[in-house]
């Protein structure tokens, strides 16, 4: 988007004026069960233990579309319960102080939902109009709302969350919606495609404007999914580059 010039006024490969545009997180909710025992769940891997895809799909009952991947975590250590990690709900200040303590530690199963978030041309990365770095160059700005489908998908999950935490027996739950620190796998905004109008790159990564373009990484993404994306851009990098490889003589 910098990259503006006679040949390219909208920034460089950006005829589709879709650069920057369709920006995807993958917003989180957090639950989690108080158990009257000692549940251990602070041992182990920090990664998820169990997830499940039972609410992955569409399901148009539910009043949105797509859906969620339900990751049952450890428990981190005593820092981190009173702070309230994820959940953000710190152990109470006062007289219950060391009661809330003693209530949480060692004492939770969390259980997180990482939701698909849609596509949207509102959520976008643009240039700042005011802002630049120590260079002078003008700094990115990031426009970001949390969609009404998104939302919905959150508080279906929190929902989905309590009733297993229920079920396996917490005595108390407790929720937190909308993960603030969350959104950390960032997708979209160079839309993969075979239309020059409608995407940016085409199946090979390829810019539609600029033959010596490549564009290899989350941006390519025309979905988010709701699954860690890692894997996905692995697998498209190897794809991208095998048939660089294989068509360098043919690429200009």
């Amino acid at each position: 988007l910098n990259s503006k010039s006679s040949s390219f006024p909208n920034g460089l490969a950006n005829s589709s004026g879709l650069v920057g545009k369709n920006l995807m997180f993958h917003p989180v909710s957090c639950t989690v069960g108080i158990f009257n025992e000692k549940t251990d769940s602070f041992q182990g891997p920090v990664a998820c233990s169990i997830t499940s895809y039972e609410h992955y799909e569409t399901d148009p009952s539910r009043g949105f579309v797509r859906g969620f991947q339900m990751q049952c975590n450890r428990q981190l250590g005593p820092i981190n319960t009173a702070l309230g990690g994820l959940l953000e709900k710190p152990v109470s200040w006062g007289e219950n102080h060391h009661q809330d303590f003693f209530n949480r530690n060692e004492k939770l199963i969390p259980i997180t939902a990482i939701i698909e978030d849609l596509p949207e041309l509102h959520n976008e990365v643009v240039i700042d109009k005011n802002l630049t770095d120590s260079h002078g160059i003008p700094a990115p700005k990031v426009n970001y709302t949390i969609s009404e489908n998104s939302q919905k998908i959150l508080h279906y999950s929190v929902e989905r969350c309590r009733e297993v935490l229920n079920a396996a027996g917490a005595y108390k739950t407790l929720s937190n919606p909308t993960v603030r620190g969350s959104g950390w796998h960032l997708m979209g905004t160079t839309k993969m495609g075979t239309s020059k109008t409608n995407s940016v790159i085409n199946k090979f990564g390829r810019s539609h404007d600029v033959k010596n373009l490549y564009v290899i990484d989350g941006s390519v993404f025309v979905t988010s999914g709701a699954v860690n994306p890692t894997s996905t851009i692995q697998a498209i990098s190897l794809f991208i580059a095998e048939n660089i490889k294989n068509n360098t003589k043919n690429l200009l």
